[in-house]
């Protein structure tokens, strides 16, 4: 026997699954294991798997392959010659490990179990694990590059290179190609034996053959799972990933949310074979109805629609102006509404037209006074002076008045002003009696006087380029009996103006221009009153006067009369 220096390693390869098991006691017959193991010893070795003899007499790299039973643990023991070591791995179906078992000069120590990388390589490519088990430094060129060293018990992670790359280890002194044909797996490990150093392989020359011998065989039937009450994407995930097919439908459910499984054919847990379908039916929440379209009909009929739909119904009356009293506006939920069944319906009748406030009009031009009337929901009338038609007027009189609730959809009457060739003036008094004065046809650059007649109150204003003029007063502290305004200028023709104007009611407007009589009985002072009251006493008492001395006349001629008939006689 042959003293290890530093270190022995003995690496094994365990493969998973094989269909068909050889090999071991009370293992016939079942699935297996596959192990590949290599000896990394001059020693003759002896490896056993519990009861199962794996190889015998195994010399430095060599390899044997042996079949193990699922179910349990295994102890893998490597004896003979100064090799006495156990590694302890888990049988499980479908997988692989890698067996390593470290030695020293001073006594055995035990191993460990690492995986060994079955995944799928495309054909034309190769796997390659390198180890390094000296205490030395192992140098790695591949396809020409490096060499990578690889350090004292350091590993590479499988490398994934073209078929026949040329892979080259080195290790004191010692020079290896690597195999790398296409479809391999090359285990490559350095050890020092005996102070020599030494490169083995472990070549699995078929990857897809390993594969095809690991993977377990396919169950022909499975068990359905449990999908009911699941999201539906969970729902169709679970089904596909048991080996099945997934078929949905859709229906409505008050008791399951929208999306959700409500129910599946097969039942949970029928053992179902592979690709067999699965039928779900997936809620899309509680059953609806459409709210029907009753608008235009009569309120009584609506109802009844409604309620024979199994809606409960709930009305309100709302003016419109274009839905005749009686019939229905609309719905709440609108008409095609997808609802419960059950639902209430709120019904909006028509009341007619509502009632609303006439706008102030009094001054506007004809388009003005047509918007301002119609942005209510009003119409309105335009009447001009016949004798004296003038389209560029404004309003100057309107009926109803400003503030008057009517109806919708009424009538107001717009009447124009008079010519505006000729100075012209209109007064409003708003019912705060605030009065405003606005005029046009006076010289522009002018200045325009008014008055309240029988105050102190006057305001001049500048006339406009265009002719026109405003002016306001506040009446709130002026007498009620207060009638008259004076406006005096000069017309556009150069001409003298003036015109009185008799103030209009609050709330009112007007163009009428007060008469003389109005004027000048409004202007006679107090005392003149008084003069004419004495001058009609004194014609009184002078009339009275007459009468008594003609009464005094007439008796004196009587009495001389007589008086001479007596002394006639």
């Amino acid at each position: 026997m042959k003293t290890l220096t530093r270190y022995a390693l003995v690496i094994a390869m365990v493969g998973a699954m094989l269909s068909s098991i050889v090999g071991a006691a009370g293992a016939a017959d079942t699935d297996g294991y596959l192990a590949a193991v290599n000896g990394a010893s001059t020693d003759p070795v002896d490896v056993n798997a519990g009861s199962v003899p794996l190889a015998t007499g195994l010399a430095y790299a060599s390899a044997s392959t042996g079949v193990l039973a699922p179910g349990g643990g295994y102890n893998v023991a490597f004896t003979g010659g100064t090799v006495d070591s156990n590694v302890a791995l888990e049988a499980t179906p479908g997988t692989a490990q890698t067996v390593v078992s470290g030695y020293a000069s001073a006594g055995n120590t035990n191993g460990a179990a690492y995986p060994i990388d079955v995944n799928t390589i495309d054909p034309n490519m190769a796997k390659v694990t390198i180890w390094n088990a000296t205490g030395a430094t192992v140098d790695v060129a591949v396809d020409g590059a490096g060499p990578t060293p690889l350090d004292a018990g350091a590993g590479l992670p499988t490398m994934i290179v073209a078929a026949d790359t040329p892979v080259q280890v080195e290790i004191a002194g010692v020079t290896m190609d690597i195999p790398t044909p296409a479809d391999s797996y090359t285990d490559v490990f350095a050890v020092n034996d005996t102070q020599e150093a030494k490169i083995a392989t472990s070549v699995v020359a078929s990857m897809t053959a390993l594969i095809a011998e690991l993977a377990p065989p396919a169950p022909s039937e499975v068990p359905v799972p449990n999908v009911v009450g699941q999201p539906q994407a969970d729902a169709e995930a679970a089904i596909t990933g048991a080996g099945l097919v997934a078929a949905t439908s859709e229906a409505a459910d008050d008791t399951v949310p929208a999306g959700s499984v409500i129910s599946q054919d097969p039942a949970a847990d029928t053992m179902v074979a592979v690709g067999s379908t699965v039928n779900i039916v997936v809620s899309t929440g509680a059953s609806t109805v459409p709210v029907p379209d009753v608008t235009g009909q009569a309120a009584a009929d609506a109802q009844a629609a409604l309620e024979g739909d199994g809606f409960v119904v709930t009305s309100t009356e709302q003016s419109s102006d274009d839905v005749e009293a009686g019939l229905v506006i609309s719905t709440n939920p609108s008409a095609g509404t997808e609802v419960a069944p059950g639902t209430s319906v709120e019904m909006f009748v028509s009341s007619g037209p509502g009632e609303v406030i006439v706008p102030d009009i009094l001054g506007m031009d004809p388009a003005e006074a047509t918007a301002a009337v119609e942005a209510v929901g009003l119409t309105i009338s335009v009447v001009e002076d016949p004798d004296n038609p003038d389209p560029d007027g404004v309003v100057v009189i309107q009926d109803p008045t400003a503030g008057t609730t009517v109806e919708g959809g009424s009538e107001v009457i717009a009447q124009l002003s008079p010519d505006l060739g000729e100075p012209w003036a209109i007064v409003k008094l708003d019912p705060n009696r605030l009065m405003t004065v606005a005029g046009i046809g006076m010289l522009p650059g002018s200045t325009v006087k008014l008055s309240i007649v029988d105050t102190t109150l006057t305001e001049s204003v500048a006339v406009q380029d265009d002719g026109s003029w405003n002016a306001k007063f506040d009446l709130s502290d002026v007498e009620n009996d207060t009638e008259f305004l004076l406006v005096e200028g000069t017309a556009a023709d150069t001409s003298a103006y003036s015109a009185t104007f008799k103030i209009p009611a609050a709330g009112e407007s007007t163009d009428v221009v007060a008469t003389d009589t109005e004027t000048e009985s409004s202007d006679f002072p107090v005392w003149g009153w008084i003069l004419i009251g004495i001058a009609v006493i004194a014609i009184v008492l002078l009339i009275v006067r007459m009468v008594q001395g003609d009464s005094s006349d007439n008796t004196t001629v009587a009495g001389g009369t007589d008086s001479g008939s007596t002394d006639g006689s």
